[in-house]
C-alpha cells in the first residue's frame, strides 16, 4: 500500500509539472483539464449508510443524516498528443469511496495507439467498461441525473490491462467491437483475468450496447476472513462445506448488461439492465435494472426514472447453521429493492450544472437494500427517500 501511494503522489507530479511546463511553453501537445461535484444528500433512513460504492460502508444515512459523501468528487485530467496516432491520459480522482476518504487515487493512466481509423487498443489503467456509462460515470455533469441509477452504477472500480476497439461502418450505423483483458486490484474486491467484449451500434439518435465479461473474483474483508475462516474450519462436516460453498473469496464471476439509449436533442429515453452472477456464494447472483425519461426545455431538464433490483442465488444453511452467523450473512446479502425518482437539472452556463433529485427507494420483504453500516434497530423491508443536491462543473 506504501508503494502504491509513492506511484499516486509521483503520477500526480509528473502530470501536473508536465501540464504548466505544457502551458508556459505553449507546448499544445497537452491538455490539463478537470472536472467534479459539490452535492449534499438527505436520507429518512436512520438505521443503515447508502454508499457511494458497493465496497464502501459509509456514506449518508445513520452515520450522518445529511452528507456529501455520496457525490461529492474533484478530478484533474492531463492528456497527452504526443503523435497524430499515439496518445496517453493520466486522472486523479479525490472522491469518498472504495478508500472511505478522500484521499485522491489514480483512476485513469493509459496510453493509446491508433494502428488505423477502425482499430485503436489502450494499454494502462482504464474504466472497467461495465455499463454503457462506465467512460464518463464519474462525471457528474455529462448525466441528467444526480447520480446515475445505483441499482446498475455501484462499481467505481478501474481496471489495469489492455483494450482493443474496432469500428465498422455499416451504412448509416457504425458497430463498435470491444475487446479487454486485465485485473482489478482494489481495497476489498479483486478481479483477477477479467476479460470480456462489448459490442456498440450507434445509429442516428439510436445507441445500442450488449457486453459479458468473466473473471476470478476475490471479496476479502475482516469480518469475512473470521466468518469463513472458522466456519470452513468447524468439525461439522456439512456445516463447513455450506461455508465452502458461501465463500465469496475466490468465485468465478460473470457480468452481463445491455442497453440501449435514444436523444434526438429535445428529449431523451435511457435503459439499463446488468447481472452480476458470483453464485453460489453469499455475493449471489444481481439483475437489476432502471429506464429513465427526461424531457429538454432551454436550460432545464427534468427526468423520471425508475430502477429494480432482483437479488439471489444464494443458499441458505437453515438449521445447518446452529450459530447463525452464515446464515445471517446470508440474508444480509440481499439486495431486492425498486425505487422510483424525479431529477430536474438546470444548465446555469456551458460549464455548470445545478441538479435537484428526490428518490423513494423501497425494500422488498427482508431485504437490506444493499446498505452499509447497519444498525441494531434496522428494519429489513422498509422504504426510505433521498433527497439530493449537486454542482456540477467542467474546466
Amino acid at each position: 500500500m506504501h508503494q502504491k501511494k509513492q506511484w499516486i503522489a509521483l503520477a500526480i507530479s509528473l502530470a501536473l509539472s508536465q501540464a504548466a511546463w505544457a502551458q508556459d511553453g505553449g507546448d499544445d501537445r497537452f491538455k490539463l483539464s478537470g472536472f467534479g461535484t459539490l452535492g449534499v444528500t438527505h436520507s429518512t433512513e436512520d438505521q443503515a449508510d447508502v454508499t457511494p460504492d458497493f465496497q464502501t460502508t459509509r456514506g449518508v444515512g445513520a452515520s450522518n443524516a445529511t452528507s456529501g459523501k455520496l457525490d461529492s468528487r474533484v478530478a484533474v485530467q492531463l492528456n497527452a498528443q504526443f503523435t497524430d496516432n499515439f496518445s496517453g491520459v493520466v486522472q486523479a480522482v479525490s472522491e469518498y469511496a472504495v478508500t472511505e476518504s478522500y484521499k485522491p487515487e489514480i483512476s485513469l493512466a493509459h496510453v493509446k495507439y491508433r494502428f488505423s481509423s477502425a482499430f485503436s487498443a489502450r494499454l494502462g489503467r482504464i474504466t472497467a467498461p461495465l455499463y454503457m456509462l462506465s467512460e464518463y460515470q464519474r462525471v457528474g455533469y455529462a448525466v441528467p441525473w444526480a447520480r446515475p441509477p445505483q441499482e446498475v452504477y455501484n462499481y467505481l472500480l478501474p481496471m489495469d490491462g489492455v483494450e482493443g476497439v474496432y469500428n465498422i461502418n455499416a451504412g448509416e450505423a457504425v458497430i463498435g467491437i470491444q475487446g479487454f483483458y486485465g485485473r482489478i486490484n482494489s481495497e476489498k474486491a479483486d478481479v483477477d483475468a477479467m476479460r470480456g467484449v462489448a459490442v456498440q451500434v450507434d445509429r442516428g439518435s439510436s445507441s445500442f450496447r450488449v457486453s459479458h465479461i468473466r473473471g476470478k473474483v476475490h471479496y476479502v474483508t475482516d469480518s469475512i476472513n473470521a466468518l469463513f475462516d472458522t466456519y470452513r474450519n468447524l468439525p461439522i462436516p456439512a456445516l463447513a462445506a455450506a461455508a465452502a460453498r458461501l465463500d465469496p473469496r475466490d468465485v468465478d464471476g460473470s457480468f452481463s448488461g445491455i442497453g440501449y439509449s435514444y436523444d434526438p436533442g429535445t428529449w431523451f429515453l435511457r435503459a439499463e439492465a446488468i447481472q452480476a452472477d458470483y453464485s453460489p456464494s453469499i455475493s449471489g447472483k444481481t439483475t437489476s435494472g432502471y429506464a429513465s425519461v427526461g424531457f429538454r426545455h432551454g436550460s432545464l431538464t427534468p427526468s423520471l426514472t425508475v430502477a429494480h433490483v432482483d437479488s439471489g442465488g444464494r443458499e441458505l444453511p437453515g438449521t445447518l447453521d446452529p450459530f447463525g452467523l452464515l446464515n445471517g450473512a446470508v440474508l444480509s446479502n440481499n439486495s431486492s429493492r425498486h425505487s422510483i425518482g424525479a431529477a430536474l437539472r438546470w444548465d446555469v452556463r456551458d460549464s455548470i450544472a445545478v441538479k435537484l433529485q428526490a428518490n423513494h427507494i423501497q425494500n422488498h420483504a427482508g431485504s437490506f437494500g444493499g446498505l452499509g453500516n447497519v444498525q441494531p434497530g434496522f428494519q429489513p423491508g422498509r422504504g426510505y427517500t433521498l433527497v439530493s443536491a449537486t454542482v456540477d462543473f467542467v474546466f
